[in-house]
């Protein structure tokens, strides 16, 4: 069994986790039960089985897959502390459990850690808010005589499902809706039940080396577009300046056009009733705690500057958004990935459909996003970050390569190898297509080289972000290709056979009652891909049902209204538009 992991590896193939846990599981024979004491008190208990070994590399593989589901589990439930129950007589079974501390970081302060590490400043960061720092997630390595049954809890919702009626509340208010990207800025007004501003704006936030770098973005787009909703509202639609919301509008562009409808509004310039913001980072009641993403990589690494310190102004944005809400108004902000789910329930609710079990959803961009939402509306307050999950032990080839270059499956912000952000979302169709497309396809390939999607930069592959950003386009090209050529078609069967591993994972961790699942992003917006995401899923797992925010999503006034504009898509703007249903949340009495 492990002779054929480590075959597989050598050979640069995937080595799912979840098929080594099932073979573990089926004829391991040592005991390595984790029992997660969970941020509510309550715990949950994963009683995992190792198979003998025999010798380093048998060793430090098995350790690989104990270290990925520990970090599977921070990175989604996060924890107060997790035991660790083996056989007394195990003697390394009790030296891989003593090794957690170490291999996790627990003794080191949050700017020194690296890899797994990197797992507990986030879970840190969010117990500061729970639990008020009052506890110090630590390991604990017991007996197995010593464990005890758990009974765990399942998420529960609090009140009765809340979707169906948030529409209502959107018919006579002025409302924004922001959702905030790797690549880009996507938000778009309501005023009185309509849809009448838009506003798309490239970004790459990762270059940034201070927060106001991407703060003070924000707030003038919020800026301008309270502007023009304004003078929407007072029935002056013909005074907005559409200059300002062009795609490529310069910041001067934007900054004179925003003078200039505060000046025409004067009086009437108003202050939005709810902003509903979709946040790419963990958030913890409307603050931002995570500080680990891709997002601020520039900031991490700008050694002039405290970066606790310039991640507790970002953490804060709400509080800044409050400038631009009436009296009473809402400021509601969630990660981008329950956020997919919330829009998909509010539009399925209105459509009548059962959302009694909640909803579960993805989202296929920059990075993967995951969302999870309880029928009553509230979220999970969990760390979910299921983009950091280690889905693959093996691919010992692509491990080599740095974490900047495009054949990499070593996770841009820690350096852990196997990690969904290379497998489920762009990055994941730039590694696929550099690996397969030199030999099965070397036209298209190099088509990408002469067009500098790929750029060859000393011996690593990338696609380069300055001076022009080329993810877009690079993405674009693969997936108007992926109808022409067989290979790009496999490439995003791949992706969706590594969805279906993501489903395996999260069902495994997570053990959500919703099953099916909602895709959101840039990837799913070519009924094409999209197909061929699902053919791969099937694969592994044929009953796994997914559905696409596309045109069918659209239930809602404001998801039609959407639906049927000239020149955005749903697949663009949907999350937008659920950002305002769920600042709608906030004014519920």
């Amino acid at each position: 069994m492990l002779n054929q992991f480590l075959e597989q590896a050598k050979m640069d193939e995937t080595v799912y986790i979840t098929d080594v846990r099932n073979a573990f599981q089926r004829e391991g024979t040592r005991t390595f039960h984790l029992q997660a004491t969970l941020y509510d008190g309550s715990k949950k208990s994963f009683p995992l089985l190792l198979p003998e070994t025999a010798g380093q590399e048998e060793e430090e593989f098995v350790a690989s897959y104990v270290y990925g589901i520990v970090y599977n589990i921070l990175s989604s439930l996060g924890a107060v502390k997790i035991e660790v129950y083996v056989e007394s007589l195990d003697e390394k079974a009790a030296a891989l459990a003593d090794s957690l501390d170490e291999v996790f970081q627990t003794g080191l302060a949050k700017a020194e850690r690296t890899g797994y590490g990197k797992s507990l400043n986030v879970n840190e960061r969010v117990l500061a808010v729970l639990l008020k720092g009052k506890y110090q997630f630590c390991f604990e390595r017991k007996d197995v005589s010593e464990e005890k049954p758990v009974e765990e809890k399942k998420q529960a919702a609090e009140a009765e499902p809340v979707f169906a009626a948030l529409p209502k509340l959107a018919e006579d208010k002025m409302l924004l809706g922001i959702d905030i990207g790797g690549t880009d800025i996507k938000l778009t007004a309501s005023v009185n039940g309509n849809l009448t501003v838009y506003k798309e704006f490239d970004w790459f936030p990762a270059g940034f080396e201070t927060a106001e770098q991407l703060i003070d973005p924000v707030l003038m787009l919020v800026r301008l577009m309270r502007g023009a909703a304004s003078l929407q509202a007072a029935g002056r639609g013909a005074e907005v300046e559409e200059a300002a919301f062009d795609k490529d509008a310069s910041f001067e562009t934007m900054e004179n056009g925003i003078k200039r409808m505060e000046e025409a509004a004067g009086g009437q310039l108003r202050g939005f009733d709810a902003i509903g913001l979709s946040f790419p980072d963990v958030v913890i009641r409307n603050l931002i705690v995570g500080g680990e993403t891709f997002k601020t990589k520039g900031m991490r690494e700008n050694q002039n500057l405290n970066y606790e310190e310039q991640f507790a102004k970002i953490s804060t944005l709400c509080e800044d958004l409050r400038a631009f809400v009436v009296e009473g108004g809402a400021v509601l902000n969630t990660n981008d990935g329950p956020m997919a789910a919330f829009t998909a329930a509010v539009e399925q609710a209105v459509a009548g459909e059962d959302v009694s079990k909640g909803f579960f959803a993805h989202t296929l961009g920059t990075e993967l996003g995951t969302g999870w939402v309880l029928p009553d509306g509230s979220i999970p307050e969990i760390p979910l970050e299921v983009y950091n999950f280690i889905i693959d032990l093996g691919s010992f080839g692509q491990k080599a390569y740095a974490s900047n270059d495009v054949r990499s499956i070593n996770n841009f912000n820690t350096g852990l190898a196997g990690t969904l952000q290379k497998y489920t979302c762009q990055s994941g169709v730039f590694r696929l297509a550099v690996k397969y497309l030199p030999k099965q396809e070397p036209n298209i390939y190099q088509e990408a080289l002469e067009k500098g999607l790929f750029v060859w930069n000393n011996e690593e592959v990338v696609v380069p972000t300055e001076p022009k950003d080329m993810r877009k386009p690079c993405l674009e090209f693969f997936m108007k290709k992926a109808e022409e050529s067989e290979c790009c078609a496999e490439i995003f069967r791949k992706v969706g056979e590594y969805l279906a591993v993501t489903w395996e994972e999260t069902d495994y961790i997570l053990d959500p009652e919703a099953k099916e699942r909602s895709l959101f992003g840039r990837l799913v917006k070519s009924p094409v891909c999209f197909s061929l995401m699902c053919e791969g899923a099937k694969r592994r797992k044929p009953d796994l049902k997914q559905y696409a925010a596309d045109g069918g999503l659209a239930n809602t006034i404001l998801m039609k209204q959407l639906e049927a504009h000239p020149n955005y898509t749903v697949a663009q703007f949907a999350q937008a538009v659920g950002a305002i249903y769920f600042g709608c949340l906030g004014l519920r009495n």
